[in-house]
């Protein structure tokens, strides 16, 4: 047999040999057969939970210094089964994603002679596969069964709710701000700048002045803010949770929705495919 044959021959044989098959994404597959790992997928990194990472320059102030705390298993339900889940937002603690805690740091791999970057999660506790899976990592198999968790993962919620995970983002003067310029770390209050102290405040005010710089954006739409913005039970200061109202709906038509969210000198910002958010033949916001 000449080379020519030989060669044809073997790409008949490749042609006719199956191709590898790729792990089906778990939102196509039937939640009973969800094993862990298909639970951390839909809660970090779906068509429904995004990272987003920001590069820190010279002077610009985040959250903490480091890790944010790490909650236990289930971490977000505080509440517990028992009394009954109000809403969605019982899905935005450590069951998933970023273990309840942003990261910041040094480029990986440079020594550290990178920028400093941080990370954000973007999740939208309010979609179907997030709080089917949410109820799985807090009930495992038993999820299945539980009417409790069929009540919460079939009721339709009033508001679009998205939690936002990382640093610690409470006010100033709950988070431990990164020190300013000339300032030293664990600098008292009197020791602070004026902007610094002015910074300082009611909690209730920085939560009503994050209704005014976070919004979701579609085209042909004005911007939507949130008709709340709360922190989760439990004391978590690296979660931060916005309804967003139905009263102006967000349909497939629309292609794609941006999230933003605005601290300081950097947004937190991430557009989300629409035709990827079906699920069960619908669009799962």
């Amino acid at each position: 047999m000449n080379v020519i044959c030989r060669r044809s021959l073997f790409a008949t044989l490749a042609a006719a040999l199956p191709l590898p098959v790729r792990a089906a994404d778990p939102w196509t597959k039937p939640p009973k057969e969800w094993n862990e790992k298909d639970v951390q997928k839909v809660l970090s990194n779906s068509p429904w939970s995004r990272t987003v990472t920001i590069t820190i320059s010279s002077g610009m102030p985040v959250g903490g210094r480091g890790r944010g705390g790490r909650g236990g298993r289930g971490g977000g339900m505080s509440g517990g089964m028992g009394g009954g889940m109000p809403d969605a937002s019982v899905g935005a603690g450590s069951e998933g994603g970023m273990g309840g805690g942003g990261r910041a740091g040094m480029g990986e791999g440079m020594g550290g002679t990178m920028a400093p970057s941080v990370q954000f999660q973007i999740r939208w506790l309010s979609a179907k596969p997030v709080k089917i899976a949410t109820m799985r990592a807090r009930m495992g198999a038993e999820a299945e069964t539980s009417p409790q968790a069929r009540e919460f993962i079939g009721r339709e919620e009033p508001d679009y709710v998205i939690a936002v995970i990382g640093p610690p983002m409470g006010p100033p003067s709950e988070r431990g701000a990164m020190p300013g310029p000339g300032q030293r770390a664990g600098a008292p209050p009197a020791q602070e700048s004026a902007a610094g102290q002015e910074r300082r405040g009611d909690p209730e005010k920085w939560l009503a002045g994050l209704k005014e710089t976070t919004w979701l954006a579609w085209k042909g739409h004005e911007k939507l803010h949130p008709s709340s913005v709360v922190l989760p039970p439990g004391g978590q200061r690296n979660v931060l949770i916005f309804h967003f109202p139905k009263s102006h709906p967000i349909e497939l038509e629309d292609k794609e929705v941006e999230f933003c969210m605005r601290r300081g000198a950097f947004d937190v910002k991430k557009k989300f495919k629409l035709k990827d958010m079906v699920y069960e033949g619908r669009l799962a916001l």
